[in-house]
């Protein structure tokens, strides 16, 4: 799953002159199931991680997952006001977590850090023409107090890569709406429903793609199209797939991969 995340995104930050250095070790944060089935274990998981980072002396974990970064801040964020809690980890685990590491996104990194100007410089082969409906879902700015997001409720960093890429983003109304996450697999129904909203209101604002930060919620607007009723097909790709395909590099960006082929239209564009 998400394997055109991973190759995308390292394909990106090559092309940006960046280095990821994958910690060994590292857990599953325990995504949407944990933290609704063992409060404990959802802290537990991302601060497993968070530890192995610091003790390599590392001052930032990067995380290109939505859901993942939530769920790191949001441990974070629980161990801040909890310290009952924190000390009784700090036995389990036997090494006192010291809060030294920045959480940050991948959507973070490449705007905050790299900055436009970087990312305009690596541009080969601009999104002209591109709509993009930039799809943030419930995960990566909310809640603010948790992510540390200024936009909450209608981000435009992702506008502004795309922008920054030679696409064009369209003004939208769901693009911090939830898609269903994890009820994929046990309320497939409401997961169609809310998905196809989404689909719906991006295509009905001109859009010729939604660009996605997360590996469920590509999953269920990407993999579940097949199961909707009367939604013309609507290409979901991830913001480094789209970075991929400007910076020149279309066979790093793994189109190939995604259940609903947006290369006829990129071909019919000219971008690949």
């Amino acid at each position: 799953m998400a394997k055109e995340f991973d190759t995308s995104t390292r394909s990106v930050l090559e092309n940006l002159g960046l280095k990821p250095v994958e910690p060994e070790g590292w857990l599953c944060c325990g995504s949407s199931p944990a933290h609704r089935v063992d409060h404990r274990l959802a802290v537990q998981l991302p601060l497993e991680s968070l530890v192995l980072v610091e003790q390599q002396g590392l001052g930032e974990v990067v995380l290109p997952c939505a859901m993942c970064f939530n769920r790191f801040r949001s441990a974070a964020h629980e161990l801040r006001l909890n310290p009952d809690l924190k000390e009784s980890f700090d036995q389990e685990l036997g090494y006192a977590y010291n809060d030294t590491v920045k959480i940050s996104s991948m959507l973070d990194l490449i705007v905050d850090r790299v900055g436009m100007e970087a990312v305009k410089a690596s541009v080969q082969r601009p999104l002209a023409g591109l709509k993009v409906a930039c799809y943030y879902g419930c995960l990566l700015t909310r809640p603010p107090k948790v992510t540390g997001s200024t936009e909450a409720e209608y981000p435009m960093a992702m506008d502004r890569l795309i922008e920054a890429l030679g696409g064009s983003p369209v003004a939208w109304d769901y693009k911090v709406a939830c898609c269903g996450a994890s009820l994929s697999l046990t309320q497939t129904e409401i997961v169609l429903e809310m998905s196809q909203k989404i689909l719906a209101n991006a295509a009905a604002r001109g859009a010729d793609v939604v660009a996605v930060a997360c590996p469920m919620c590509h999953a269920n607007l990407d993999g579940r199209q097949a199961q909707m009723q009367d939604l013309r097909p609507m290409p979901s790709l991830y913001f480094t797939q789209l970075m991929a395909v400007a910076q020149g590099h279309p066979e790093q960006a793994a189109l190939e991969r995604t259940m609903v082929d947006a290369r006829p239209m990129l071909s019919v564009k000219g971008l690949i």
